[in-house]
């Protein structure tokens, strides 16, 4: 049976740090927002040590930006990285799952992508 080791570290939010505390680690959360000005330090690290990562980012366009830089070095290290599991992200990912759900039993049908895109007008 592994025993957890639990404690605090604090990290400054710069690559040296966070490359520290990613290799010591198997999951890495984080709620440092606004991730566009705090948030690659981590994501970064998290993608090439191969540590998985959670956050709750609701910020779009800087998740897209995140995955184009570091997806092949998370695939590589193995790395799981989800970003967006917030609140602000929940209609649009529960959107998605009840349009699977829809596709597969009103057509019989399998889902390989679903791209949900909502915006404001004003």
């Amino acid at each position: 049976m592994l025993t957890p080791i639990l404690g605090i570290e604090i990290a400054s939010l710069n690559d040296q740090d966070l490359d520290s505390l990613a290799k010591k680690t198997k999951v890495l959360i984080t709620a440092v927002g606004p991730y566009t000005t705090y948030g690659e330090y981590a994501f970064k690290a998290c993608a090439k040590n191969g540590t998985h990562y959670l956050d709750a980012t609701g910020e779009v366009p800087w998740h897209r930006r995140m995955i184009q830089k570091y997806e092949k070095d998370a695939k590589a290290s193995g790395a799981i990285l989800i970003p967006q599991i917030g609140l602000e992200s929940s209609p649009s990912d529960l959107v998605a799952w009840m349009l699977v759900g829809m596709i597969r039993e009103r057509f019989s049908g399998p889902t390989g992508e679903v791209n949900v895109s909502v915006h404001e007008f004003k």
